[in-house]
């Protein structure tokens, strides 16, 4: 089988930071803030706000502190994800740390841009997200999956080595 290229990655994280783009644009321009539009009776819906903090409203109106820090963080996965592009080419690791990447750009353009991050997704009682929020918390799952369940598995039956290794 072959292995997947840089370029794919490259278009998936494209394609997700446009994705983030555009949800957050259309919400914002067709919505008030603190609107809702609510679905399947009321558990979900679409809720328009702005989250000056992180996560849950942690640090909320430290938007120069948050730059700096989501910016040295994006900064630090993009490494992450290409240095290991070069040495570990698994699907899912790679998979993962492109939506990681992706949903920090979406999240790091708000702030820079707004000095907040539009949020929009309402599910129950749960704090509201947004599709980048999405694309982290799945690319932390698929670090999850890769890191418990894959990383240093023993070469199969057959002899083929792992298949995350590349040889030189």
């Amino acid at each position: 089988m072959k292995k997947p290229v840089f370029i794919v990655y490259i278009a998936v994280f494209a394609l997700f930071v446009w994705a983030d783009r555009v949800f957050k644009d259309l919400v914002s321009g067709h919505m008030q803030l603190g609107e809702a539009i609510p679905a399947a009776d009321a558990f979900f819906s679409i809720r328009y706000v702005i989250n000056d903090g992180v996560s849950f409203s942690m640090l909320r109106g430290n938007t120069t502190l948050l730059i700096v820090l989501q910016s040295a963080l994006f900064i630090i996965t993009a490494a992450i994800l290409i240095r290991t592009y070069l040495k570990i080419r698994h699907p899912v690791l790679q998979t993962g740390l492109t939506w990681i990447v992706a949903g920090g750009a979406g999240n790091l353009t708000d702030r820079i841009r707004f000095g907040y991050v539009i949020d929009y997704i309402s599910v129950g009682r749960f704090p509201i997200w947004n599709f980048a929020d999405m694309c982290i918390i799945g690319g932390c799952i698929l670090l999850g999956v890769y890191v418990f369940f894959l990383y240093g598995k023993k070469p199969r039956e057959d002899g083929v080595p792992p298949s995350d290794r590349e040889n030189d």
